[in-house]
């Protein structure tokens, strides 16, 4: 999947009939990997098989970049193909591709987030929720509408990788698929996300 030195991808533009469709870019602020894919920072072009509109596709690849250990939902399957390169496929049903088209650098993105700068440093392994988090660095996100700033963020995550027993305290929770934190009363407005930093060299 999906969080090494910057990421994000914004797409411009309305969805696509039903028919193969080669859609308004996206843009990928950081190094990253989908799986075995690799997807180094820049503009990438999306290409969606007939039956799947752009709209979606920019929803799913948004999905599987914030997906915080890169494994994917079943039934779909990520083939690399070549560097910058990939297709996303699901059996017989329609997928798309993405391949890069120029180096980027900066940005925001209303699907995935603000990144913030620098990484977070786990020093050791923890357990949150039913999360855990191995040593490592990571890469905090603040999600469109939050209200949340970075340093808050980083203050929030250290707390909860120091609770006892890896228990949120209340009233946070997390959602375990793309490691977002969030309060439930406010599930927009008070948000960060979490993911490793592994991208490509």
């Amino acid at each position: 999947m999906a969080l090494s030195a910057a990421l994000s991808l914004l797409a411009i533009g309305a969805a696509a009939p039903a028919s193969a469709a080669t859609c308004p870019s996206f843009r990928v602020l950081h190094n990253d990997r989908i799986g075995e894919a690799t997807l180094p920072a820049g503009n990438y072009s999306v290409t969606t098989d007939p039956g799947l509109s752009c709209q979606e596709a920019s929803k799913l690849f948004a999905r599987f970049l914030a997906d915080w250990d890169g494994n994917l939902p079943k039934p779909w399957r990520v083939v690399p193909t070549g560097n910058g390169k990939a297709s996303f496929t699901r059996g017989g049903a329609p997928g798309f591709a993405v391949a890069q088209v120029e180096r980027a650098s900066d940005g925001g993105n209303t699907l995935v987030g603000a990144l913030c700068p620098g990484s977070f440093t786990v020093n050791a392994g923890s357990r949150v929720g039913p999360l855990l988090f191995p040593k490592g660095r990571y890469l905090l996100y603040i999600p469109a509408k939050s209200g949340i700033t970075c340093r808050r963020a980083s203050i929030l995550f250290t707390r909860f990788l120091g609770s006892p027993g890896g228990t949120l305290p209340f009233p946070w929770r997390v959602e375990a698929q793309t490691a977002t934190f969030f309060k439930p009363a406010n599930p927009l407005r008070s948000a960060f996300r979490v993911e490793a930093l592994r991208g490509v060299s």
